[in-house]
């Protein structure tokens, strides 16, 4: 058994309670109780509520990318392979019981509490992902493709799971009401078809730009 020093229990609480709340909403002395540390611990290992949430993000991170890695491929090299292998890996991610869904839990919370923080944390660790979608996109599409195009496409893509997270995310929080979502007995069924989805969605687009340089 795993035995935690105070600094990890305070992350593994704090990343629980950002997640299910949010940055506002948190607060250091209910991290604390669920971390059984007093409040100066907060002081002493992060300085503040701001620098242990950048921790809890560092955390998350760093567990997701191990359990569920970006393609280690290039992008422009085999893009068809790369999205279909990124598109999966997002939504065994979102589907995750374990600590991993606590990731695309607190990305729900992002969505809506823009702060100053959050620009940074975009920064670090959500754009570095969307500028390898952005460039397997362009590989993929082909030379023809203008700017806007290539943004619409990056736009649809991303969309999927990211509409999947926020319908996901709800009906957790709903519990016994009404889900938005069918049942998701079998998450490798789903990525399965939101990747053929996604990609022949890019596919069609491609072909529509190559043989009339146009989307319609």
């Amino acid at each position: 058994m795993e035995i935690r020093t105070t600094k990890k229990r305070l992350i593994y609480a704090a990343s629980k309670i950002f997640a299910e709340k949010g940055f506002h909403d948190a607060t250091i002395a209910e991290i604390c109780e669920a971390a059984e540390a007093n409040i100066a611990a907060v002081n002493y290992h992060f300085g503040d509520k701001e620098n242990l949430y950048r921790e809890v993000w560092a955390f998350l991170f760093e567990k997701s990318a191990l359990e569920h890695p970006l393609p280690t491929a290039l992008p422009e090299t085999e893009p068809e392979r790369w999205l279909r292998n990124f598109i999966r890996s997002r939504i065994e991610e979102i589907f995750d019981t374990g600590i991993c869904s606590r990731l695309p839990q607190l990305l729900h919370r992002v969505m809506g509490e823009h702060t100053e923080i959050h620009d940074i944390i975009f920064e670090t660790y959500l754009r570095p992902g969307h500028e390898l979608v952005s460039r397997a996109i362009e590989a993929l599409l082909g030379p023809g493709a203008t700017d806007n195009q290539l943004k619409l496409a990056h736009i649809n893509f991303m969309g999927l799971h990211i509409f999947l997270n926020v319908r996901h995310q709800k009906d957790k929080e709903k519990k016994n009401k009404r889900r938005r979502l069918p049942s998701i007995d079998d998450p490798d069924q789903l990525a399965r078809q939101v990747e053929e989805f996604a990609l022949g969605g890019l596919l069609a687009t491609r072909n529509l730009i190559q043989h009339t340089g146009t989307l319609s």
